[in-house]
């Protein structure tokens, strides 16, 4: 039997303990918060985005507006340098612009606190069973390898001398499977390429090979040598799953990515599938044809957006422990919706912004805003209890 002093000095141990590990976690947070911050920051030190923001000014009217919305609601200025360049796009001004600098460092942090979710969604060897789970379909997988253990299409353990027989001449496509965003480490595949051998080592010990997915005919003949998908930002608000306008990324030349860092263009497309009239790079080269197939963008139909928007929210509410995450579909030649990846760590909410000349919130802006100051003001041991 413990005495009451005993228990007494025990829970008080304990106590000081917990207070020691909530303030060593408290200070972890807040300068990881900070290091993100500055990261988005040092990213306008580039030449290039130099160049685009400085091309125009704001006027004292609209630094007013920026004011008047952030300091009321976010509780302090912000820097005009996200508002600059993101009109300088579109030369659209919108005070609901949201700047990188509260997106991934606070947004994206704060409502994907449990980093263990998004690591598990993240990996696409773990997100297909997710989507399959729920109808969503994935591209076919062919071989697949997690830790190391290399598997055919049911799973069974298979080695690396096998593969080639799975693949026959067909190409394929490969990806890692674990930080592989902007299309890192992608590559076609195919079991007759002299460099085989290589590229499979390249992957590490997680990737995928998949089938190389043929889009659907109004999707394909923009640029027919890529995958061509759309970027679609769900996230969790007031005990529903909100989605913020939509973007479709394009690629050209003779790759066979779309994404935006990979050189590829994207543009705004509204929910009926319509495009709107320019297509942009990251770097503000803009395009009202695509340079290769000379499709004009303005009014160009895709099919079947609906079922994507549907899909994506559906998915989300399969995990919404996650409270934002970006999304990447497209549409087969058979006309349904394909998942190709998702983004729950360093999303991004610039490609939005820059493609529609507005803010992605809209008129939840103020709240949001709120959210996120009640959030950042309380240290990390009281704010996952919020």
């Amino acid at each position: 039997m413990h005495s009451s002093a005993e228990k007494t000095e025990n829970g008080e141990n304990m106590s000081v303990k917990t207070s020691i590990k909530n303030g060593i976690r408290d200070y972890q947070d807040k300068h990881l918060i900070k290091a993100r911050r500055t990261y988005e920051i040092n990213k306008f030190k580039d030449p290039r985005r130099i160049a685009i923001y400085s091309s125009i000014e704001l006027s004292d009217k609209q630094k007013r507006q920026i004011d008047d919305l952030y300091i009321k609601n976010y509780g302090e200025k912000i820097p005009y340098i996200w508002h600059q360049h993101y009109t300088a796009f579109t030369g659209k001004f919108d005070p609901t612009y949201f700047p990188e600098l509260l997106y991934i460092p606070e947004f994206e942090y704060f409502m994907n606190q449990n980093r263990k979710y998004c690591d598990v969604l993240e990996d696409k060897n773990v997100l297909s069973m997710i989507a399959n789970g729920i109808g969503i379909r994935t591209p076919r997988v062919v071989v697949s390898s997690a830790n190391g253990i290399i598997r055919d299409s049911c799973y069974r353990s298979i080695s690396k001398d096998d593969i080639p027989s799975l693949l026959k001449d067909t190409v394929w496509f490969a990806k890692p499977t674990i930080e592989s965003g902007s299309g890192k480490g992608c590559t076609l595949l195919n079991a007759r390429d002299s460099n085989f051998g290589d590229k499979i080592a390249s992957l590490g010990s997680d990737y995928v090979i998949q089938e190389k997915i043929i889009c659907s005919d109004s999707i394909r003949a923009l640029h027919p040598e890529s995958v061509n998908t759309f970027r679609v930002m769900t996230y969790v608000w007031n005990g529903g799953i909100e989605i913020v306008p939509l973007v479709m990324r394009i690629g050209q030349g003779d790759s066979v990515l779309d994404n935006a860092h990979a050189g590829g263009m994207f543009i705004a497309i509204d929910n009926d599938g319509t495009l709107h009239d320019t297509a942009f790079t990251e770097f503000k080269q803009y395009y009202n044809e695509h340079p290769n197939t000379h499709i004009k963008f303005s009014g160009y139909k895709i099919h079947n957006i609906d079922k994507v928007i549907e899909s994506a929210i559906k998915v989300h509410s399969a995990i919404p422990q996650i409270g934002v995450v970006n999304w990447d579909f497209t549409i087969n030649k058979d006309e349904e919706p394909v998942l190709i990846e998702a983004n729950a760590i360093s999303g991004g909410i610039w490609l939005f912004q820059m493609a529609w000349g507005c803010g992605p919130f809209g008129d939840k802006t103020p709240e949001i805003l709120r959210w996120i100051k009640k959030k950042k003001d309380s240290p990390l041991s009281r704010r996952e209890k919020i």
